[in-house]
């Protein structure tokens, strides 16, 4: 994984997260094994620019006029956004050890046309993201998953994602990523087929009455 660096600043925990979010900057903290929570922040217009906002796991080295801070490594962990704009309000940077495994999650990218999708299907992502653990600098940006194979109605599960030397997929059971399912369209024609075979079906149901009471009498 590539390291992305990014100037961190330290402020004061009482400090007015909405006055730094005005003047352009994005509160955070820096938390973790081997160092106290460190509360921080960082130039908004740098950090959206890096697209460290998507989802995935980002690692990041501190660049800083803090002794404390400059060279220190982490992971995003979690980005708050504001429920509207969706912009980043808050940001959680994972202290970590490269030289010990850390958890994240890691975005999946379907690649490849799925022989279901030939023949009218529709791709359904299923699961975005998985959960992996490996040292910081093998953890993947993403995992690609070629979904090829599949065909209508068929599915690809965690266990048959191919992973990155090293990286090992954390799960308890065997849940499926992707599948292709039938096409909408279908459905929708079969309803109106129905639909339309029913005036008829009710009409010649009438006629077979009548012919029997006019038999009848």
């Amino acid at each position: 994984m590539q390291r992305i660096e990014i100037e961190v600043s330290r402020r004061e925990p009482n400090t007015n997260a909405r006055v730094l979010r005005r003047g352009g900057r994005l509160p955070g903290v820096f938390y973790g094994v081997g160092g106290g929570n460190v509360h921080v922040h960082v130039e908004a217009h740098a950090f959206n620019k890096l697209g460290l906002a998507r989802t995935g796991a980002h690692l990041i080295r501190f660049s800083s006029e803090d002794s404390a801070l400059s060279g220190g490594v982490a992971l995003i962990k979690q980005v708050q956004t504001h429920p509207v704009s969706g912009a980043p309000v808050h940001v959680d940077f994972l202290r970590v050890d490269l030289n010990k495994p850390v958890d994240a999650n890691v975005a999946l990218n379907f690649t490849g046309k799925a022989a279901g999708i030939i023949e009218g299907g529709i791709l359904q992502p299923l699961r975005r993201e998985v959960h992996v653990r490996a040292l910081p600098d093998r953890l993947p940006e993403s995992i690609e998953v070629d979904v090829t194979s599949l065909a209508i109605h068929d599915s690809l599960h965690i266990a048959d994602v191919t992973m990155p030397a090293g990286v090992e997929i954390v799960f308890t059971e065997n849940y499926a990523v992707v599948t292709v399912v039938p096409p909408v369209v279908e459905v929708e024609e079969a309803t109106a087929d129905a639909a339309e075979a029913a005036p008829a079906a009710a009409a010649g149901g009438g006629s077979g009455e009548g012919a029997e009471e006019k038999k009848d009498d």
